[in-house]
């Protein structure tokens, strides 16, 4: 009896455990967003990231890794020569991502951003920016 009941309610916790993996994995999508540049920051003033390709964009968001970073603003610059400037002023913490950003326009074809950023934590981690889009 006591071997049945052991059997039963380990057989029970692997079930619990395969029925959270799926939820947790589709968590991990985050509506389609795709990392399209990413740079290590410097701990300077300001960074660029230049984007390749010539695919066209509605909706923008920077993620930060490995160590947090206060962004004041960055500006988002497009292909046929305009720009739009999106203020942040929030400590973003590592492992985290700003607001979403809808591009200005219909379907923007962004080549470079231009980040303006203080870094929090002087030492060996730098941060690294992705920047995704969907």
């Amino acid at each position: 009896m006591k071997r049945t009941m052991i059997f039963g309610l380990a057989a029970g916790a692997a079930t619990l455990a395969t029925a959270v993996v799926p939820a947790s994995a589709q968590a991990w999508r985050n509506n389609n967003w795709r990392t399209i540049a990413y740079t290590t920051v410097s701990g300077r003033d300001n960074d660029t990231i230049r984007v390749p390709g010539t695919a066209r964009y509605r909706q923008l968001r920077l993620c930060v890794y490995n160590a947090p970073l206060t962004m004041r603003d960055f500006d988002v610059r497009y292909r046929n020569g305009g720009h739009q400037d999106i203020n942040v002023r929030q400590r973003i913490r590592a492992n985290t991502c700003t607001r979403n950003v809808d591009l200005s326009g219909n379907r923007r074809d962004v080549t470079a951003l231009r980040l303006k950023y203080t870094a929090i934590r002087h030492g060996w981690t730098r941060p690294l920016v992705r920047v995704q889009v969907r």
